[in-house]
């Protein structure tokens, strides 16, 4: 007879294979040669009733029993290599509903009656009943930032700062980042910051990068930062549109001799723009070539910009090149064929700042790249990568009530960006180059930036701190200077005092240590990153149920582009995260997901691919 045994529902259940023909119809012989996986595909997910073998010596395909056949099974006409079953040993039952027809009379005499068991709720770990291990973190964690040092802003930028943090409800750094962007376009084309051996000193343009998520509100920030200067921008070129349509209304009048002297001594004005958000390098330099005295390159898609066209084609190095001297110097020059758009020239003495707002999944190739780090251009940024507090950003109705332009601290700043804004500019308007005093440090200021220029050179040395980072170190005397100089522009003083350089200090202080947290833990092992980005194609919640448990060969044939390629790539991956124990296995060829692994792995490495 047969014995039905029903036990609760198991999530791992296979699908129903139908009737199996009671013990004394099977012969033991047919499943001679069969292995565990045959087996359980043929009766069922086990977790102690496994087949045991006294030989593992491979022999020629089993053919499948004559009393099989005539039973019916659905599995009869397969044939297996495995090793030979010499005896079947009995562990225990089947944890689910099944027909134990096979078993029925040997276990009923054993046992007796059959009770129903309860299935545990751990994942199943085969051959064992310890629990599954705890998966190890295949992507390192990145360190937790140090607050910022707000307190080292001058007291107007400071308030506005904190306002914008408040009202936007955004981290302070990215509050801070925007707020100092607009001053350094600000201060560019009436300062020079001082030079450690040019009595001419050098720009106090800045580059400055700030990394945040997608809805952390990096676009509020800096249109509350860059409020001034954006109706600046907007009033003039509308102004300079209704100039050049009104003159193109009048040179419609005119015809030959005419329209010629009349162009000739109506020259069309010079455009006066001076912000850039999606532009490549290339239209930027074209500008400074034929007179444009400065800009800002100021985008909350800092991703366009570090891997857009500019960045990633040929002549990257080039441009690369061009944007360093356009930092140090100020200086563009170009030698292009002479059907080029842009066409070629030089140009001295122009001012251009980068103040780039991006998410770190667009820009961490970049950000690794070691042409971008090795040749100067990435050390040159003050950097900051805070992490987001979405998930805090509660509202009250009293916050409700309260607006950003009438918020007295925001008011302040934007009257002091309004004053600056109306002092004259450093501009010669023949040449377009900017030639600003120097803002001299005093002794005391000077004696603070010695200690802090040597304070970041020690540093420097093999077992210090900045030891991995040192084009960074390098450059933090010179953004220390720079940073100081337009402190002293915002604050309308005549020299750079040791308060001035004692913020500044702190400020590219926190730079360096945000580039070498970054640093340290934005670039992991490849094949790390190749395995989280396989473990998140198995949880992506589109296939999960397909691949909680799999043999490596299906992988093979059905999983993403890299393990299709390769076995041998495909079984590395297999094996890395089996030591992390993100997947299980006991024979290296069959796998299951380890259910304790944490979603926030996968999720992290299913936005890197």
């Amino acid at each position: 007879m047969n014995m039905a045994v029903e036990l609760d529902d198991d999530p791992f259940s296979p699908p129903d294979i139908g009737n199996v023909p009671a013990r004394d119809e099977l012969p033991i012989e047919a499943y001679a040669g069969a292995s565990n996986a045959e087996f359980q595909d043929r009766h069922g997910h086990y977790d102690d009733l496994p087949i045991g073998r006294d030989s593992n010596t491979p022999t020629k395909a089993t053919e499948p029993s004559a009393e099989l056949v005539a039973d019916g099974d659905p599995l009869a006409n397969e044939t297996s290599t495995a090793p030979p079953v010499e005896r079947l040993y009995d562990f225990g039952l089947p944890p689910k509903t099944q027909r134990l027809g096979m078993y029925d009379q040997q276990i009923a005499r054993m046992r007796g009656p059959l009770e129903p068991r309860t299935v545990p709720s751990r994942p199943y770990f085969p051959e064992t009943l310890e629990p599954c291990p705890e998966p190890r973190p295949l992507l390192p964690e990145l360190e937790a930032a140090e607050p910022y040092p707000i307190l080292a802003l001058p007291p107007l930028m400071r308030d506005a700062v904190q306002a914008i943090a408040e009202h936007v409800q955004a981290p302070l750094a990215l509050a801070a980042q925007c707020v100092t962007g607009a001053t350094v376009y600000l201060a560019q084309t009436r300062v020079n910051a001082p030079h450690i051996n040019n009595p001419d000193g050098m720009p106090c343009s800045l580059f400055t990068l700030t990394l945040a998520d997608s809805g952390d509100r990096k676009s509020e920030c800096r249109r509350l930062a860059s409020k001034t200067i954006d109706e600046a921008e907007k009033k003039v070129r509308t102004d300079h549109k209704k100039a050049c349509e009104e003159m193109d209304s009048f040179a419609r009048g005119l015809k030959g001799k005419e329209l010629k002297q009349h162009l000739a001594d109506n020259p069309r004005p010079a455009d006066p723009r001076t912000q850039y958000t999606d532009a490549t390098f290339e239209p930027i330099a074209g500008a400074f070539i034929r007179g444009m005295p400065a800009a800002s390159w100021d985008t909350d898609e800092g991703g366009q910009v570090l891997g857009g066209a500019s960045l990633k084609a040929d002549t990257r190095a080039a441009t690369l090149g061009a944007l360093v001297k356009a930092y140090d110097t100020g200086g563009f020059e170009r030698t292009r064929s002479q059907g080029n758009e842009e066409g070629s020239g030089v140009a001295y003495h122009r001012r251009l700042s980068l103040n780039l707002l991006a998410q770190a999944v667009t820009v961490r190739d970049a950000l690794a790249d070691p042409l971008l780090r090795g040749q100067g251009f990435l050390p040159r940024f003050l950097f900051a990568s805070p992490a987001s507090i979405a998930g805090t950003r509660v509202l009250t109705a009293e916050q409700l009530g309260r607006k950003a332009y009438t918020d007295t601290r925001l008011q302040r700043y934007w009257a002091r960006c309004e004053a600056i804004a109306a002092t004259p500019q450093a501009i010669d308007y023949e040449t377009g180059e900017v030639k600003p005093p120097v803002l001299q440090l005093t002794p005391e200021a000077e004696q603070d930036w010695l200690e802090f220029y040597n304070e970041v050179e020690g540093e420097q040395s093999s077992l210090g701190k900045f030891a991995n980072l040192r084009p960074f170190a390098g450059r933090a005397g010179e953004i220390a200077r720079r940073v100081a100089a337009v402190f002293a522009c915002f604050e309308g003083k005549t020299e750079i005092d040791e308060e001035c350089m004692c913020r500044a200090a702190a400020i590219v202080r926190h730079s360096l240590s945000e580039w070498r947290r970054y640093t340290d833990s934005a670039v992991p092992d490849p094949l790390l990153q190749q395995a989280a980005a396989l473990m998140g194609w198995l949880r992506d919640p589109r296939r999960a149920d397909d691949w909680k448990e799999f043999h490596r060969d299906k992988l093979g044939k059905s999983g993403p582009p890299t393990t299709r390629k390769s076995a041998r790539e495909r079984d590395r991956l297999l094996a890395v995260l089996a030591a992390h124990h993100h997947l299980l296995t006991t024979d290296g060829k069959h796998f299951s997901i380890n259910l304790s692994a944490e979603a926030e792995d996968f999720e992290e490495s299913a936005e890197s691919q």
